[in-house]
């Protein structure tokens, strides 16, 4: 410090907190590139030591296919780059990831997944939490991610509604099933 005012002891910041606010908003700015080509608002990133080294959002409408989720095309982005340190890594999704993006994430031995937006109906949150549960350490590729969340939720939630607004008069069934994801963040919250 030059001669300033000292810093305040009372100032606390939680390093984990601040790096997965920054984390997610790298993937809702994937989400909101992916929103802007007609597709559902689902962004993710691939975090090691700070730095993002992939991204990617839904291509469910442009590819017409559905394995292209946001998750599994940043972890394939991931997978092809060399020498990064997997267990470090965090995959940040703007949505509680499905079965098979967690089972994508824990096959790229990824260390951990922050969500922002809570899928009761298909997310595999709740599975996660018991996995790991009496599994042997001796195998490491059988063991999910640390998955955390909500991060983000609120401007989330927002890029979901956008979707469904704009889609109003629809009855696509991404469209319904978006605006539950809304309807549900907004009863919970």
């Amino acid at each position: 410090m030059d001669g300033g005012s000292p810093v305040p002891t009372s100032v606390v910041v939680d390093i984990d907190a601040a790096t997965d606010e920054l984390g997610m908003h790298a993937a809702l700015e994937v989400a909101r590139c992916g929103l802007d080509r007609g597709e559902l608002p689902i962004g993710a990133v691939v975090v090691v030591e700070g730095q993002v080294i992939a991204r990617a959002h839904t291509e469910e409408v442009s590819q017409r296919r559905l394995l292209v989720h946001a998750e599994l095309l940043a972890l394939e982005e991931a997978d092809r780059q060399q020498g990064w340190d997997r267990r470090s890594a965090t995959l940040y999704t703007t949505l509680e990831p499905c079965l098979m993006c967690l089972g994508a994430a824990a096959t790229a031995m990824v260390g951990r997944i922050v969500w922002a937006v809570e899928s009761d109906g298909d997310g595999a949150g709740r599975l996660a939490r018991t996995w790991n549960d009496g599994r042997s350490p001796d195998l490491p590729h059988l063991h999910l991610p640390k998955l955390s969340g909500p991060v983000g939720a609120a401007t989330a939630v927002e890029l979901f509604r956008s979707y469904v607004d704009a889609r109003a008069d629809s009855c696509d069934p991404f469209v319904r099933w978006a605006s539950t994801l809304v309807d549900q963040a907004h009863a919970s919250g």
